[in-house]
């Protein structure tokens, strides 16, 4: 209700009072707002796989040969709906992924890429310093860990990257713009052709990898997902 100057008579201040309350009324009757975000309610019923395309850029990009385990041929990541057990502030796109030969053994890893709705931008913010401490953490805790940050066109972004058990190496990228955070874990053996012959047996190495998730994936990803956030404002 608006503030009313003291000099209106009693009586004007009464009647203004009055309509003043009825306009206030009839404003939220006729807007139907519940106090749900939109944009929110749109990303928590999302198919993470759908918009992303069941990460295909990820599977070429790493020489992807099978999703599932560790022998499979073919095959897609699975969707994770809001609400899942895993992370349930997300939506997700996730699995087991084969990498094909690896030396005397095959290349095989996990893959957890997610979409992590917000109500605000501050608590998208918030969001994304949890999640970055959690990984910083855990990377602290383990071998070679690392931190590069990025920006543009993200509002704030970091990877960080550690060697876990068995010379495994580990990545997390996280990064937000707007109301919403970008987050991936990923985790696989590592390359034993490399390591023994000198002769790469995957068709990437990790550090080219995390420069293609921040350098080109990741706009990639902030482009399709920012447009449609545009299609619910």
């Amino acid at each position: 209700m608006k503030r009313l100057a003291t000099t209106l008579s009693a009586v004007g201040a009464t009647a203004l009072v009055l309509t003043a309350c009825g306009t206030s009324g009839g404003d939220d009757e006729d807007s139907g707002d519940t106090g749900e975000n939109p944009v929110y309610a749109a990303m928590t019923s999302w198919n993470a796989c759908e918009v992303l395309g069941d990460l295909q850029p990820v599977t070429d990009e790493m020489g992807i040969v099978g999703w599932g385990s560790s022998t499979a041929e073919g095959g897609a990541p699975g969707n994770s709906e809001f609400g899942n057990t895993l992370d349930p502030d997300a939506v997700g796109c996730n699995g087991l992924f084969n990498l094909g030969p690896n030396d005397w053994t095959t290349g095989e890893g996990e893959i957890s890429v997610k979409i992590v709705p917000a109500e605000s931008e501050e608590a998208a913010a918030a969001a994304f310093e949890e999640r970055l401490a959690a990984a910083e953490s855990e990377a602290a805790a383990n071998a070679d860990a690392a931190t590069t940050e990025f920006a543009d066109p993200w509002n704030q972004g970091a990877v960080v990257s550690w060697t876990g058990t068995g010379s495994a190496p580990n990545t997390e990228v996280v990064a937000y713009d707007g109301q919403w955070v970008f987050h991936i874990q990923l985790n696989h053996n590592q390359d034993y052709g490399l390591e023994n012959s000198g002769e790469p047996a995957f068709a990437f190495t990790d550090e080219a990898l995390n420069q293609w998730f921040a350098d080109t994936y990741l706009p990639q990803v902030n482009q399709t997902v920012n447009d449609r956030i545009a299609e619910v404002q």
